[in-house]
């Protein structure tokens, strides 16, 4: 694959990524997506939905990440980048299992044996989805820093990273009232701005070298 070409799907996956995650976002408003939630909420069309949807926009985001690192390559801090690339590598393949247990597992278990559901949640199951989310805040942090520092993309997208990071961090902290509907949607439209901004870069860059690889020969010709 050309860099041409690997920029225009890498962009284009990362701006479907981030339309698919804020579909998701306004969709956690009407469905309790935490893994503690009642059994029956695990039966219910939109929990499936909004799970799949975090997959699809987890999995995106994944295909855009090998132009990202293409562009950071050679610069101030690519090996801060390749490291924050390597945490949310992880992290997006253990959130990608969280979610295919969220939407293949949970639903047949809480239908046929919540008790097992009840017993297994008051174990220390949840250090597995916190797992995850720390392997990508500790990357996004990096990969924040890395933007930062290559100035291969505008300032904007680096602090965006390192605020959606921060972000992150908090929303645990806050479990009822205001803040904790409020910091989650921060974070999700911090997170979108930044990987949909990167995603029009990596797009505009492949039409300009489409453009210049068509314009060479001609002037060769010449």
């Amino acid at each position: 694959m050309s860099s041409t070409q690997l920029f225009r799907v890498s962009g284009m996956s990362l701006l479907l990524g981030t339309l698919v995650g804020l579909i998701d976002a306004l969709l956690s408003f009407f469905v309790n997506t935490s893994f503690t939630a009642p059994p029956a909420t695990f039966q219910s069309p939109l929990w499936p939905t909004y799970y799949s949807l975090s997959f699809a926009t987890i999995a995106l985001t994944l295909i855009g990440l090998p132009a990202l690192y293409f562009r950071l390559r050679g610069q101030r801090g690519d090996r801060l980048g390749f490291f924050g690339l390597l945490f949310i590598l992880v992290g997006t393949f253990l959130v990608l299992g969280m979610a295919g247990y969220f939407v293949s597992v949970l639903p047949v278990v809480a239908s046929k044996a919540p008790q097992v559901l009840t017993a297994t949640f008051e174990s220390d199951f949840d250090i597995f989805p916190l797992g995850g989310s720390l392997f990508l805040t500790i990357g996004t942090i990096l990969l924040g820093i890395a933007v930062l520092r290559a100035k291969v993309f505008p300032s904007l997208v680096g602090y965006l990273l390192l605020a959606s990071a921060v972000l992150t961090l908090l929303s645990p902290l806050f479990q009822s009232g205001l803040l904790s509907t409020l910091l989650p949607l921060l974070r999700i439209i911090t997170w979108a701005a930044a990987y949909g901004w990167i995603g029009m870069i990596l797009v505009q860059q492949a039409g300009v070298s489409g453009e210049a690889a068509a314009y060479q020969p001609q002037t060769a010709l010449r």
